[in-house]
């Protein structure tokens, strides 16, 4: 079995669950700018296991560690540092 990409694990299943709560928690809303359209869900911090070095799945993250936020807003804040930004 091959490992499924970044964009495959949004994908699936347990990630939709996972953005739909984060998004009912913010409002369905940019936490940044208040936009209610095009909303992404973003990781304040990525994480990977300490004895695999695997990144942890998406839904795995504590919640606090997730915000909604538009695309605009997604871009931006991971280009001040200089980190790729995920979208499916």
């Amino acid at each position: 079995m091959t490992t499924p990409t970044y964009n495959e694990l949004l994908q699936m299943p347990q990630w939709r669950t996972k953005r739909k709560e984060i998004l009912l928690r913010d409002g369905n809303k940019c936490r940044s700018c208040g936009t209610k359209g095009n909303l992404h869900i973003h990781h304040r911090q990525y994480h990977a296991n300490s004895k695999t070095g695997l990144q942890v799945l998406p839904w795995k993250y504590k919640n606090d560690l997730l915000v909604a936020l538009c695309a605009n807003c997604h871009r931006a804040g991971h280009s001040l540092y200089q980190i790729k930004t995920f979208s499916y």
